[in-house]
């Protein structure tokens, strides 16, 4: 399982920035991290997990920061 605090995150630098305002936070070919914008989290949660399975398709798992 992926935790990470929001401070974490927020002191990454931006790889890429999304549409919808999301940040690229951490990317290593198979696991990718987006910090979600505010307005977003009530659908995407604070931060989005994509992984890469085996047949090359992302899978993505919404997480909330533990306050």
């Amino acid at each position: 399982m992926y935790k990470y605090t929001k401070r974490e995150l927020q002191n990454l630098d931006t790889i890429e920035q999304s549409w919808d305002g999301a940040e690229l936070k951490i990317d290593d070919g198979d696991t990718r991290v987006w910090l979600v914008p505010v307005s977003n989290r009530g659908y995407d949660g604070d931060y989005q997990v994509e992984t890469k399975g085996p047949t090359g398709r992302w899978d993505i798992e919404n997480f909330y920061f533990e306050y």
